[in-house]
């Protein structure tokens, strides 16, 4: 197997098995609540708080926390793809990775793999790419400004995320949302990976 297809079926397997997680952790989370349901009025203390966690904050803590790691795995493997490049191209082009700069380091990888690599699919006009970098926005949003955001995205819409009175709080709370991101961001690597694939292919036979 490739090193392109090994890393590809790592991290692709890795972001599908979020919704296994989920879907695993929620019915725990059920059972759970039921337990301490039957016996509500003995509850007390730190008994309360914890079934207030679980009727109320478990799903979408769990959503967030896995649709981070998800997101982490994506640019992982987009790092490794344009490592990928800068190898395999070392005899084509004398321009590092780190000769690079983009709009943080996601689109530094997109933008080699593109420049660098020729990988068409890695144009930032596509609307694959555009539909990241919303899940982008709202993964920053979540993990640097509390959930806040200002721009109202299409992804924040379409999955009716939760908006505080102010409508810029994001919090998620569909695992449709996660479901979505697991198909847009697994497809876009599949393409990035077939691409890639040929480039090295046709640079070893030219």
């Amino acid at each position: 197997m490739a090193s392109t297809e090994l890393i590809l079926t790592i991290y692709s397997r890795n972001i599908q098995s979020l919704i296994s997680i989920f879907e695993d952790s929620a019915q725990i989370r059920a059972q759970k609540e039921k337990e301490m349901e039957a016996r509500i009025n003995e509850l007390a203390g730190d008994e309360i708080e914890t079934f207030s966690l679980y009727s109320y904050h478990f799903d979408w803590l769990l959503l967030q926390a896995l649709f981070i790691s998800g997101f982490t795995y994506f640019e992982v493997f987009m790092k490794s793809m344009a490592e990928i490049v800068e190898k395999e191209f070392a005899n084509k082009s004398k321009i590092k990775l780190n000769d690079i700069k983009g709009n943080g380091h996601l689109d530094t990888y997109r933008k080699y793999l593109f420049l660098i690599g020729e990988i068409e699919y890695a144009n930032e006009n596509l609307k694959e790419w555009k539909d990241i970098q919303e899940f982008k926005l709202i993964r920053n949003a979540i993990t640097h400004d509390y959930g806040i955001i200002k721009k109202k995205l299409n992804k924040i819409i379409e999955h009716d995320l939760f908006l505080g009175k102010n409508e810029n709080f994001i919090r998620i709370r569909k695992i449709s949302f996660l479901e979505d991101f697991v198909k847009i961001s697994t497809s876009y690597m599949n393409m990035i990976v077939e691409e890639l694939d040929n480039k090295i292919y046709n640079n070893y036979n030219s």
